[in-house]
């Protein structure tokens, strides 16, 4: 009976190693894989956006060889919603291209309706500060990359420059 005893002994012990080592095993992989996700979350921007970032620094520096191209528009006068105050402004485009500013041309009477009825929604509280002028350039490149079907700014209008501008 004492041999029985020891012969399952014997049997148990190499069990308990294996059930062991499986676990000490299972849990260093779960480590190893915490660890590794921590790290590419950690470590900064999916690869898509990666590719996004270097492709935007590519087209910055084809942009810097070649020399800018700008579209300036008629003078803006329109009377502001807080219907007390008057904004005239003055707006040049800076374009992508030659092809962009030829289609500005081509739908100007579309562009100015539309920069018409957003200049007139704004009231001169919003316009006075330097935030809200940077506000109204965002909105008004965007706005003016709708008319001409830009996807991005990158193919449209990339920035807007008010070189002039006059609540009263």
């Amino acid at each position: 009976m004492a041999e029985k005893a020891a012969a399952q002994g014997a049997e148990q012990a190499p069990a308990k190693k294996k059930k062991l080592l499986i676990i000490v095993v299972a849990l260093l992989v779960v480590v190893l894989a915490a660890g590794g996700g921590a790290f590419l979350l950690l470590s900064g921007k999916p690869a898509t956006e990666q590719q996004a970032d270097e492709e935007e620094a590519e087209a910055h520096a084809e942009e810097e060889a070649k020399p800018p191209v700008y579209e300036k528009l008629e003078t803006f006068t329109v009377n502001l919603a807080d219907q007390e105050s008057y904004l005239q402004a003055e707006i040049s485009l800076k374009v992508a291209d030659p092809k962009v500013q030829e289609k500005l041309k081509q739908r100007m009477p579309e562009v100015r309706d539309a920069l018409l009825r957003l200049l007139s929604s704004k009231t001169a509280e919003e316009l006075m500060s330097a935030d809200g002028k940077t506000a109204l350039a965002e909105e008004v490149r965007k706005e003016v990359n709708r008319v001409i079907g830009a996807k991005k700014a990158s193919q449209g209008v990339k920035d807007v420059l008010f070189t002039s501008f006059i609540i009263q």
